[in-house]
C-alpha cells in the first residue's frame, strides 16, 4: 500500500528537501513508520521525532494522519496505517 508523508519547514531540508514523500508499506503502525522515517534520514531528524531521553515522540513535533493529531486516534501511535493515508510532520513553530 502506499502513503505519503509531507514535512514541513525545518523537517524538509533534513528530508532531502522533498515536499511529498510516497512510501509503500505493508502492515506498518505510526511508531513503525517514524521508525523507518529516521532509519532512511538518519539522525537530524530522529532529534527532531523523538525525545533523545525518554524515545517518545517530541511533545514539540505535530503528526497529523489525514488532518487529525495521532493522539486524538484510538491507537494514537500503534493505529495502522491504510492505502492513502497522509502524514503531515510539523516541527516547533515561533513567533508572535
Amino acid at each position: 500500500m502506499i502513503i505519503t508523508v509531507k514535512p514541513f519547514l525545518t523537517l524538509r531540508p533534513v528530508m532531502r528537501n522533498l515536499a511529498k514523500i510516497e512510501l509503500e508499506v505493508d502492515d506498518m503502525t505510526l511508531r513503525g513508520l517514524l521508525d523507518r522515517l529516521c532509519e532512511e534520514f538518519g539522525d537530524d531528524l530522529k532529534n527532531q521525532v523523538f525525545d533523545t531521553k525518554s524515545e517518545k515522540i517530541s511533545d514539540m513535533l505535530k503528526v497529523l494522519v489525514n488532518g487529525r493529531h495521532y493522539t486524538t486516534l484510538p491507537e494514537k501511535l500503534e493505529t495502522y496505517l491504510k492505502t492513502g493515508d497522509e502524514i503531515a510532520l510539523f516541527p516547533p513553530l515561533a513567533g508572535g
